[in-house]
């Protein structure tokens, strides 16, 4: 009877060992790389990760490091066409090379046009090539005008300038009344930095220094005033610090912190935080977020947005399950549980105007409004070696050691190869 009854639990035994060998078998498994979000202090995106798995029963494999390591693994698996991964990182400056590469899956099949239409177009439009839609944002790093309000206060100015003739006419005012040393600083060591000012500059000018096929435009009328106009802020009208020709952003961020200028043309969002904490700023309170961007024209405003994204690569071979994670994490819903919780800026416009979130940021307001306006760095597969060429030949500008319009001439002498 014993041995009857043993026989029986160990028939049982075994065949619940087989369900749950199976059950496993049979689970779906994802893998996903990205980067930590610098904001993450609380471990949420792996919290609402692990809550995507018990709602859809897929399990996730989240490969999480700095960013450097993550774009080392993801531009070596995709260059040899492994399959590792389902769900990638996915960077602005790498558009244009993973599309002519064929690296990455379109989504516009996934999701509707009309859920698309709901997210922040300068968002959708960087990771974007034409109407095909090739990533969906996770980190909004969008950059935002940003001035001490008190400065202008002090100085009779009613309202933050509109367009670049208004931004030198404000900073001399506030110059020759001892509030300020300088309009701004920007970040203009050679290095990236350097060339994304170039880039907004020339932006709001109403150059785009490359058309949509990568043909150059920056030896247009356009692009000259936009460089000639860096160089006077430099070298005639001298609003800007030229110190800036040695800072990074953390320098640039710390000189305004002090109080020494008055003008954030390109501030990051964590600047406003920044800001307001006594323990490194001498400015508490003064901070305001302007409802516009500074250009030669109003009508040709213009901000940077420097975000990131997920995608599927073309190898996965789980791509229907790569998107449900990728719609779960990047819902209205995840997305809101972020921002209140860890301040993260929303992807989706509704979110610019939520009642719970304004109360929380009320300056987001104004991020919304000049978020409209955010473009993405040139789209170029050979975009390292414009950026290097961009760099000495503006620091050459803004050094007096060459015009403008030599120096651009310069730079296409440098890239010209890469031109069709």
């Amino acid at each position: 009877m014993r041995e009857r009854r043993s026989f029986k639990m160990g028939l049982f035994v075994t065949i619940l060992l087989m369900l749950f060998t199976f059950s496993v078998i049979a689970q779906e498994q994802i893998t996903v790389i990205m980067p930590r979000h610098e904001m993450d202090v609380k471990g949420l995106w792996e919290q609402q990760t692990r809550e995507f798995e018990k709602e859809t029963g897929i399990k996730v494999e989240l490969i999480t490091m700095a960013w450097d390591r993550v774009a080392d693994k993801v531009l070596t698996e995709l260059a040899a066409g492994g399959t590792s991964f389902d769900v990638i990182e996915f960077d602005n400056a790498w558009v244009a090379k993973f599309n002519a590469a064929g690296w990455v899956v379109p989504l516009n099949n996934y999701m509707k046009p009309e859920v698309i239409n709901q997210m922040l177009p300068g968002l959708v439009k960087t990771f974007s090539v034409g109407e095909t839609l090739y990533g969906i944002v996770w980190n909004n790093d969008t950059r935002f005008f940003m001035y001490n309000g008190k400065k202008l206060e002090d100085a009779g100015i009613a309202e933050p300038p509109r367009t670049w003739d208004e931004f030198t006419t404000q900073s001399q005012k506030m110059i020759s009344a001892n509030l300020i040393k300088y309009g701004s600083s920007e970040a203009c060591e050679q290095s990236q930095s350097l060339a994304n000012w170039h880039t907004f500059i020339s932006y709001s000018f109403g150059s785009s220094l490359f058309d949509p096929d990568g043909k150059p435009t920056f030896l247009e009328q356009p692009a000259i005033d936009a460089l000639t106009f860096m160089a006077d802020c430099f070298l005639k009208t001298k609003v800007i610090d030229p110190a800036s020709l040695t800072m990074n952003q953390e320098m640039t961020a710390n000189v305004f912190y002090n109080g020494d200028t008055a003008f954030f043309p390109q501030a990051w969002p964590g600047v406003y935080n920044a800001s307001n904490d006594p323990a490194i700023s001498k400015i508490i309170g003064g901070i305001q977020v302007a409802e516009y961007i500074p250009a030669a024209k109003p009508e040709l405003q213009a901000t940077l947005n420097l975000p990131e994204a997920l995608a599927i690569p073309t190898t996965s071979k789980k791509k229907d399950s790569a998107w449900k994670y990728i719609e779960y994490m990047t819902s209205l819903e995840r997305d809101k549980q972020r921002s209140k919780e860890i301040g993260t800026l929303p992807i989706w416009k509704a979110h610019f105007e939520d009642p719970e979130l304004l109360a929380l940021y009320p300056y987001w307001k104004n991020f919304g409004k000049q978020a409209e306006y955010a473009r993405a760095l040139p789209q170029l597969t050979w975009y390292d070696e414009w950026s290097y060429a961009e760099q000495i030949e503006v620091q050459n500008v803004l050094m007096g050691t060459k015009s403008p319009q030599d120096a651009l001439q310069s730079m296409y002498e440098a890239i010209k190869k890469n031109v069709q």
